[in-house]
């Protein structure tokens, strides 16, 4: 019913990707680590995805494509 598995990047291991399966929807997360926030807004859409901004050094892309 509910399955969450992580891999790193192999060439960045500062990128990590959560595989998420709940209730039969299959969605990948990527947890990137940052220097800085390129956006103030708490949630905005790139060409990947939907991004949270909610950790100052992290944001976490909620990956559609």
């Amino acid at each position: 019913m509910f399955n969450i598995k992580t891999f790193e990047d192999r060439f960045n291991s500062r990128k990590k990707f959560h595989h998420v399966k709940m209730f039969g929807l299959k969605f990948r997360i990527a947890n990137n680590e940052r220097g800085h926030k390129r956006s103030k807004r708490l949630m905005y859409f790139t060409d990947r995805g939907l991004v949270f901004n909610l950790i100052p050094n992290r944001y976490l892309c909620l990956i559609t494509k």
